[in-house]
C-alpha cells in the first residue's frame, strides 16, 4: 500500500516538475528575446570604439617617444650608451650582402607596393577606414621622416653628411609590418606579430651593420613607423564608429 501511494505521488509530481521546468526555460527565452537589438548594437559599437581609441593612444605614445628622443638628439647628437652597445654587438660591414638585401625592403618601391596590397586586402573586407589608413599612413610616415624629422634633428654619423634620425628604412618596414598586423584575421595576428617583429629587428640590425644609422636611429624608426599606422588607423576607425552612416553611403 505504501509503495502504491509513493508510485501515485511520483506519477502526479513529475508532470508538475516538467511543467515548471518548461516555464523556467520559457522565461529565460523571453528575457533574452526582450533585449533590444539596438542595445546589443550599441554595446558592440562601444567595444569597437574603445578598441580604436586604445590603438590611437598607443600610436600617439610611440610618436611622442620618437619626438622626445629627437629633441634630445638635437642637443646631444653624439652616440649614447645604447649606440655604443649596438656597435659592439654589430660590427661594421658596409659590404654585407645580407644586410644590403634586408635594407632594400625599406625602399620606396617596396613601400608603395606593400601599402597598396595591404589596402586592397583591407578593402576586400569592406573596412574602408582601415584600407585608407594602410594606404596613407606608411607612405606619410616615411615622407615626414625624410622631409621634416631628419632636417629638424640634424643628426648624422661621423664622417657622413647623410641625416640619420630617425631611420627611414626602418620606418618603412615597421609601418608595413604594423599594417599587415591590422589587416590579417584575428587568428593569424600572433603569427604575423612574431614574423613582423623578427623582420623589423633584422632590418634594424642591417642598417646598423651597414653603418647607415645609429641603433637609436633604428629604434626611432620603429616608433615612427608603428606609431603612425596605429594612430591613423585608430583615429579613422574611431571617427567611423561615431558616424556609422557614412560607411553605408
Amino acid at each position: 500500500m505504501v509503495e502504491t501511494a509513493a508510485r501515485t505521488f511520483h506519477e502526479r509530481s513529475d508532470p508538475r516538475e516538467v511543467h515548471s521546468g518548461g516555464e523556467a526555460r520559457s522565461l529565460v527565452c523571453m528575457v533574452v528575446s526582450t533585449v533590444s537589438p539596438s542595445r546589443i548594437e550599441a554595446h558592440r559599437r562601444f567595444g569597437y570604439h574603445a578598441e580604436a581609441t586604445m590603438e590611437m593612444l598607443l600610436g600617439c605614445f610611440l610618436l611622442a617617444a620618437a619626438t622626445l628622443a629627437g629633441l634630445v638628439f638635437v642637443h646631444r647628437p653624439w652616440p649614447d650608451r645604447l649606440d655604443a652597445i649596438g656597435f659592439r654587438l654589430l660590427p661594421a660591414d658596409p659590404s654585407s650582402r645580407w644586410a644590403t638585401d634586408l635594407a632594400h625592403l625599406g625602399s620606396l618601391t617596396v613601400l608603395i607596393a606593400g601599402a597598396t596590397v595591404l589596402s586592397v586586402v583591407a578593402a576586400k573586407t569592406r573596412n574602408w577606414m582601415r584600407a585608407l589608413s594602410c594606404l596613407i599612413a606608411p607612405i606619410a610616415a616615411v615622407l615626414i621622416v625624410q622631409t621634416v624629422a631628419k632636417p629638424l634633428v640634424g643628426r648624422h654619423l661621423e664622417g657622413s653628411s647623410a641625416l640619420s634620425y630617425p631611420s627611414g628604412t626602418v620606418t618603412a618596414v615597421t609601418a608595413l609590418a604594423a599594417a599587415a598586423f591590422l589587416v590579417v584575421p584575428r587568428f593569424a595576428k600572433p603569427l604575423v606579430a612574431v614574423a613582423g617583429g623578427a623582420l623589423v629587428v633584422a632590418v634594424c640590425a642591417a642598417v646598423v651593420v651597414l653603418r647607415w644609422h645609429f641603433p637609436t636611429d633604428a629604434l626611432g624608426g620603429v616608433c615612427v613607423g608603428a606609431g603612425a599606422v596605429f594612430a591613423v588607423d585608430g583615429l579613422l576607425l574611431s571617427i567611423s564608429n561615431q558616424q556609422p552612416v557614412h560607411l553605408r553611403s
